[in-house]
């Protein structure tokens, strides 16, 4: 029988914090440690995320998962997830994993966070926090044929006129966040070229603009 509490194991934070370690222990991967931490930049990026899930709770996830290892409880849990632990453990048991993870979670030093020049974006951490620029970027045109690049950035953002407050605010939000991190078109430029091509700073601007001048134009 499924618990409730269940969903949290199959798509909550342990979950992809497995998903997390498992990858990491694919050939050429980044290390655990690295993800860890790209994933407590990802914790970090609103207030509203490190308010719904500060890392004391976290931790508490983990922890209260290694306390029920090797019970009947545990037992029942998702399979799939049971799995995916096991082999995110390795040789290590699996509640001593846990432990550890837990352990480096709620360290203090857990939050300082490296920037981007020495541990840059991964593609899972850039599509988990700016996915609605990727989105948007992919589908610009870029020009070619002799058409306007201004005009169709604003029928690409026209497309969601007039329920538009939800998405098109996230977006405008979320292309000022990347601009203000990325201060150089350079440095913009190469921190998504690995992982996300189509965001380049020309990209971004021309969408922002576009933002801009449709809620002064149609709100």
């Amino acid at each position: 029988m499924t618990e409730p509490t269940d969903a949290v194991l199959t798509d909550g934070v342990p979950a992809r914090l497995v998903d997390l370690a498992l990858a990491s222990r694919n050939s050429g991967a980044a290390p655990l440690e690295d993800e860890l931490q790209r994933f407590s930049r990802l914790m970090q990026d609103t207030h509203t995320i490190a308010w719904a899930m500060p890392f004391g709770a976290v931790a508490s996830l983990l922890e209260g998962l290694a306390d029920e290892y090797a019970t009947e409880r545990y037992g029942a849990r998702p399979a799939a997830f049971r799995d995916r632990l096991a082999r995110a453990a390795g040789d290590e048991p699996v509640d001593a994993f846990l432990r550890a993870v837990a352990g480096l979670v709620r360290d203090p030093s857990f939050g300082d966070c490296p920037g981007y020049d020495e541990l840059p974006l991964s593609q899972w951490e850039a599509l988990a926090r700016f996915g609605i620029v990727n989105e948007f970027a992919s589908q610009l045109p870029t020009g070619e044929y002799g058409r306007d690049p201004v005009a169709e950035a604003r029928e690409l953002v026209a497309m969601d006129h007039p329920d538009c407050h939800g998405r098109i605010a996230d977006l405008a939000g979320t292309l000022q966040r990347v601009l203000y991190m990325f201060r150089t078109p350079g440095e913009l430029d190469g921190a998504f070229a690995s992982v996300m091509p189509s965001v380049t700073s020309a990209r971004l601007r021309l969408l922002l603009d576009a933002v801009h001048a449709h809620f002064a134009e149609r709100h």
